[in-house]
């Protein structure tokens, strides 16, 4: 049986790439589309690292952000 590798939902990097990734799924919240509720979402260190610095403001976003603060 062949072991299943996830891949980031952000860089698409593969698990043997990135290292570590993280697996969730969206919750229903105001901004996130009803159709991605409860599907499986996966973000690598990399990426992780990544969101910090552009919340820390310390790098700029190339796309603005699919849900907006309340």
């Amino acid at each position: 049986m062949k072991a299943r590798t996830f891949r980031c939902s952000f860089c698409g990097r593969s698990q043997n790439e990135a290292g570590q990734i993280v697996a969730g799924a969206p919750q229903a919240a105001p901004g996130v589309p009803r159709q991605m509720v409860g599907k499986s979402a996966f973000i690598c260190a990399l990426c992780v690292r990544r969101c910090n610095r552009i919340i820390a403001g310390l790098e700029k976003q190339n796309a603005p952000a699919a849900v907006s603060p309340e």
